[in-house]
């Protein structure tokens, strides 16, 4: 199902069933159905902290990956993203 049929199939959805509730408590019941059923978005972290021991075993890792020459440049990373853009 698109976007869009979803956005309809809702949309029919409230004008069938809903539209035609007029008492408030039933309403009322549906609303907290719906909140304990409807899946909660957890917010992301926005930086996640680590341990100073975390932190440094991460840096050893990194200077190792560059003494293997398992890196790229900022040149290659640039012509990378060129062609993301093609």
């Amino acid at each position: 199902m698109t976007a869009m049929e979803l956005q309809q199939w809702k949309q029919n959805f409230i004008r069938d069933y809903l539209d035609e509730i007029d008492d408030m408590e039933v309403l009322e019941k549906i609303k907290k159905y719906a909140k304990r059923i409807i899946p909660k978005k957890e917010n992301a972290r926005p930086c996640v902290i680590h341990s100073q021991e975390e932190m440094i075993a991460k840096v050893r890792e990194a200077e190792a990956q560059v003494e293997r020459g398992e890196y790229i440049t900022d040149e290659e990373l640039s012509k990378e993203i060129e062609t993301w853009f093609r």
